[in-house]
């Protein structure tokens, strides 16, 4: 499964938090989700992968004891239990959200509870002071044995001092304090370098999505993990030829509005088509029908599926990307799963047998 989330409706078990970190999943708010795919604020798409930091026998690099150091003579520290944010917090995002609008939320409170209400994950707060003035703070949510870091903000007019790697310095000493075996900093994308910041903290693992295995993340520029968009990309690709060769019309596409499984559903509502690229097969049906082929890179199948307008409108998504690739800009729900499958012939094969026909069902 590329893209889900989940909402606990009641408060998530320090275990369990332990459990969906280690299945790739992570906290976003107050609740749950997994996503190999990234878009961003000016609608690009980009794999992402979900890395961690093993704690056993680890060292700070000398630069960042140098900076723990210099900062702990400055400031002063205070951990607590996260709850709604004071002016005081609201005040400094407000300053950084001035200078950085892409990297936080005017909502603070997102990070602490959710629409109901209520703290279902174990979110807590860690405050830098100059003297008596708040200069920065994070969230970062504890599990049983590991730290999820969620959000640092800090006044940019103390930017010089480093605080954005100061506040997650102090959560990867935290968690060696209390014993833990792992701190999750998140993602991050190979083809987009805003996050590589997270790297740095130390020898990295990275959880191989095929695989479902975390694996060392390699230092080394020419042995980096595989993008999972291009990964996608590279089978969908495949499969194009595949079909042309076949006499099978086939267009790639991107398919943006594959953030809308993000939302919040009813029971029993059909769900939404999870993936971030796709080949429209034949020609659109009646009805705004399309049948489109996906790949899972979790399951590495392919789909084949009959796909339907989720009467929803993408106000984000552009008709091409930068590089001017075309875009699939109709959000839609999955009507019905024709074949799924590893293997191009199985599918080629239930594609010309339906396209025999034109009926949706």
């Amino acid at each position: 499964m590329a893209t889900h989330i989940i909402h606990p409706r009641q408060f998530l078990d320090p275990d369990q938090l332990d459990a969906f970190l280690e299945r790739g999943w992570r906290p976003t708010g107050q609740s749950i989700y997994t996503s190999d795919y990234l878009r961003t604020d000016d609608d690009e798409l980009h794999g992402c992968l979900q890395i961690r930091l093993p704690l056993k026998g680890f060292t700070f690099k000398k630069r960042h004891r140098k900076l723990l150091r210099r900062n702990g003579k400055r400031f002063t520290a205070q951990y607590a239990k996260a709850g709604f944010p004071d002016q005081e917090l609201l005040a400094v995002n407000r300053r950084y959200m001035a200078d950085h609008p892409d990297k936080t939320r005017e909502d603070l409170e997102y990070n602490v509870i959710n629409e109901a209400g209520q703290q279902v994950l174990n979110t807590h707060i860690l405050r830098i002071f100059e003297g008596e003035q708040l200069v920065a703070f994070s969230y970062f949510d504890m599990g049983q044995r590991v730290i999820y870091a969620k959000a640092g903000i800090y006044d940019p007019r103390f930017a010089s001092a480093s605080l954005g790697l100061y506040t997650m310095l102090l959560e990867v000493q935290h968690a060696l304090d209390l014993g833990f075996t792992h701190y999750y900093p998140g993602y991050y994308s190979p083809t987009f370098s805003a996050f590589d910041y997270k790297l740095r903290l130390g020898p990295m693992e990275y959880r191989d999505i095929s695989a479902a295995e975390w694996r060392p993340h390699s230092t080394d520029p020419v042995a980096q993990p595989e993008d999972p968009l291009h990964l996608n990309r590279e089978m969908l690709r495949e499969a194009r030829e595949a079909l042309l060769a076949a006499g099978v019309r086939a267009e790639f596409r991107e398919y943006p509005s594959f953030t809308g499984r993000f939302r919040p559903v009813q029971q029993g509502e059909n769900v939404m088509l999870d993936a971030p690229q796709l080949l429209l097969i034949g020609r659109p049906l009646p009805l705004e029908f399309y049948f489109v082929l996906t790949y899972d890179n979790e399951v590495r199948r392919y789909r084949f599926d009959v796909v339907r307008t989720a009467n929803l409108y993408d106000m984000r998504v552009q008709i091409l990307s930068r590089q001017g690739v075309p875009r699939f800009t109709t959000p839609v729900v999955v009507h019905n799963r024709i074949v799924e499958s590893e293997r191009l012939s199985v599918i080629i094969r239930k594609v010309r047998e339906r396209l025999a026909g034109t009926s949706p069902s």
